[in-house]
């Protein structure tokens, strides 16, 4: 962002990664080797992923300015396709992924279960407020009936896309992966199976604008009485 009031566009890329679960083994994941996984964490027992990374902003403004980024569009952008088998060709398993974009910085974020029945930010159990939270959303994709391309089956998001005074945008990103489950002889077991999350992208357009003193003083107020009051509503 320059001083000049116009359209702007920051974005975030994350690197994909892939991952291994072989069932007879302790611990069952790993991080495969043919991905680089930057920045990427595994609980190798639980199969729980996260990510955490920021947008950083202070080399867009300039000391002391009464500029804000607006945003006006916020999406997360997959750079390929989700992917997961069970052996050469079987159908795999399944991939929770929950991921958010806020002003406050997720400090809280635990492996734990996955957490794929809350959201991820902005709720009672959380350090931040639904009015930090830009852009959130939590997804379930699931095996195609053949082959080792992987459905979306829900996808739902959120977020209140508030006035961005601060010099940072944070991002944070957990998934739960539950491998291939096959029957046989009445029997259900886990087997082996591989996952592929692609790479993605956090966009976010807007503009950058300036506003008056008195309300940039607001705003700022506003956002730190938020990080500092937990939610308990």
């Amino acid at each position: 962002m320059s001083m000049a009031e116009s359209a702007r566009i920051v974005s975030k890329y994350v690197e994909g990664l892939v991952v291994n679960a072989d069932v007879s083994e302790t611990p069952i994941y790993n991080i495969a080797t043919q991905t680089n996984a930057s920045g990427w964490s595994l609980d190798r027992t639980n199969g729980i992923i996260q990510w955490r990374g920021f947008i950083d902003l202070s080399g867009y403004r300039i000391q002391n300015s009464d500029m804000v980024l607006s945003p006006m569009s916020v999406s997360c952008q997959y750079g390929g396709a989700f992917l997961s088998t069970a052996g050469a060709t079987d159908p795999g398993g399944n991939i929770f992924l929950q991921y958010a974009v806020t002003t406050d910085k997720v400090d809280d974020l635990e492996f734990g279960a996955g957490g794929i029945a809350e959201p991820l930010v902005g709720f009672i159990g959380d350090n931040s407020e639904m009015e930090q939270v830009i852009y959130a959303g939590t997804e379930a994709w699931g095996p195609a009936s053949r082959g080792l391309a992987m459905v979306n089956m829900q996808k739902m998001v959120f977020g209140d896309a508030p006035q961005i005074v601060g010099p940072r945008i944070y991002i944070c990103i957990r998934g739960l992966l539950s491998p291939a489950v096959q029957t046989n002889g009445g029997t259900s077991t886990f087997v082996d199976t591989l996952f592929s999350i692609p790479p993605m992208r956090f966009v976010i357009a807007g503009m950058s604008e300036e506003v008056p003193d008195h309300q940039l003083l607001y705003l700022m107020a506003r956002q730190y009485d938020l990080q500092q009051t937990p939610d308990v509503d």
